[in-house]
Formats: C-alpha cells, structure tokens, sequence
C-alpha cells in the first residue's frame, strides 16, 4: 500500500530550485492566459457596441461618426473584396467593360453620395428584379428600329419616342456634341449638329438628362458634362451606347448580407468617396465617447 505523501510544514526545507521553478510558470501560463480571456471578451463586448451604434444611428450620421467609420471601414473591406471587387475592381476604380462605376469619387449615377443613398442601392441593387431596386428607366438604343418607353426628369411615364432608328451620322453628330461639352477636341460642324439633335423628340436627350444635361439622380440619368463614363470615354464608347444602350444590373445584397455589413459598406463607400482632405479630418477626428462612458 502506497504511503501518503507527507505535507509541509513551515519549518521544512524549500522545495528543490526547479520544482519551484516549475510552479511559477504555471501560475504565470494561468495569468496569461487570464490575461488574454479578459481582452477577448473585452473586445467583443467592444466590438458589439460599437456594431449596435453602427445600425442604430442614422445613416449619414454613421457616416460622420469617426469611430463608426473606422470600425466600419474594419468590417466592410474584407466583404468588399469578396462580394464587390470582382466588378468595381480592387483598387475600387470601376470596370468599364462591365459598366462598373469608380467608387472612389464623388460621382454617383443614384442619389447624392450620402450613407443613407449608398445603403438603398446595396440593399435593393439596380435592376436587380426586386422589390424597392432602382429600375425606372434605361438608356434606350438609339442605332435600333423600334419604339421604347421611357420616364422622363418631366413625368412622361410610358412616353414612347422614336420608331425610325437613329442614323449613324446622327448618333456621330451626337457625340461631337458630348466632346464639346466635355471640352475635348471635336468636330465643329458635326457638333453643332448634334446639339440641335438634342433638342429633338426623337432623341429626348434632355428629357433623361436634364436640360442643362447635368443628369437626374433621382432615377440613374448620369451627368453628361463632367467627362465621367462608367462605360469608356473614348467617341467610339460613347458611339456605342448611343447606338446599343445601356442596361447594366446590380444585385440586392440584402438576404445575402447582414443589415449591419450593408451599413458597414456603406459608410465606408462613402468615406472612400470624399476628398482626401475630408478623409483625414475624419480619421484624426477624436472618436466618439462609446455608451456608458
């Protein structure tokens, strides 16, 4: 029978160098590691105040908060590398074959810019064939036989215009017109052409586009004066969407993503968005006091 081990006493010898040793690295793995348990929770809880504000602030007042923009920026770039950059590209300057906007400046085919319009268009996408998505018209194909229906900047809902196809000289004419405006070189004569085009039922140009052709947010009609093409920028891009249109998709994110990785992306698109002078304010900006502090 195995004899019990005896317990010390206070009068006994220390215990040998390295069995001590040996019971100060444990007690110190144990305070580690209660160490690293404390920070964890501590910055999850952190985490998850900081996604509650995230979604229960409005929109664009996320969006001017320096600590949510920062933990959104965290959040959103991982998510816009896997659902986003396969069409906006990585460095977030657009795709042009596929029609892709640059997300990196202050131009946007829906709304202003703001949080609250960048979010509308992730949750319910372009054309996406969903309720609530962005689909009140599309640029027509003028080099096509037919008719087309159109919404107007004036309410002409279900207008139809044409029937008789553009010719290829006219749609040429048309373009030298939107190189003039654009301040680039053209051809005076097929400009001035074009610009009498403009005016004409049969193209409506400023119905879409507004008198002044500086577009209409509200339903995608892109601004045709600042040298901005989501589709190319070369007379024979422009010929082409004036010739075929121009009908590209978004899909809705929202089912696919969380409400708080929309907001997320979001806020960060339009961070990404502002002038650099703009972006630094914001990130040297003091953060926020988190609740309860």
């Amino acid at each position: 029978m195995a004899t019990p081990a005896k317990s010390r006493s206070p009068g006994d010898p220390p215990a040998p160098r390295g069995q001590r040793a040996r019971y100060l690295a444990t007690i110190g793995i144990a305070v580690l590691a209660i160490a690293g348990a404390a920070a964890a929770i501590h910055a999850k809880l952190q985490r998850d105040r900081l996604a509650h504000r995230l979604l229960a602030d409005l929109p664009d007042a996320a969006g001017r908060d320096p600590a949510l923009v920062r933990f959104a920026a965290a959040e959103a770039k991982p998510l816009f590398a896997e659902h986003c950059a396969v069409c906006h590209g990585a460095s977030m300057r657009g795709n042009a074959a596929l029609g892709a906007p640059d997300l990196t400046d202050r131009v946007w085919l829906y709304g202003d810019g703001s949080v609250y319009d960048i979010e509308r268009t992730v949750l319910y996408g372009i054309r996406a064939g969903v309720s609530h998505t962005r689909d009140i018209s599309y640029m027509p194909a003028f080099g096509l036989k037919g008719t087309f229906r159109y919404q107007g900047v004036y309410g002409y809902d279900g207008k139809v215009v044409g029937g008789a196809a553009l010719t290829q000289g006219q749609i040429w004419d048309l373009v030298q017109y939107l190189l003039k405006v654009n301040h680039r070189p053209y051809q005076a004569e097929a400009a001035e052409l074009g610009e009498q085009l403009s005016y004409e039922a049969k193209t409506s140009c400023r119905d879409c586009h507004a008198p002044d052709l500086e577009g209409v947010a509200d339903y995608g009609a892109p601004n045709l004066t600042i040298n901005v093409w989501n589709n190319g920028s070369t007379p024979e891009d422009l010929f082409h969407d004036i010739y075929f249109g121009v009908r590209h998709m978004m899909p809705a994110w929202r089912g696919v993503l969380t409400l708080e990785q929309i907001r997320a992306l979001a806020v960060y698109l339009h961070a990404v968005s502002l002038p650099k002078r703009a972006q630094q304010s914001v990130s040297r900006a003091p953060p926020a006091p988190m609740e309860g502090e």
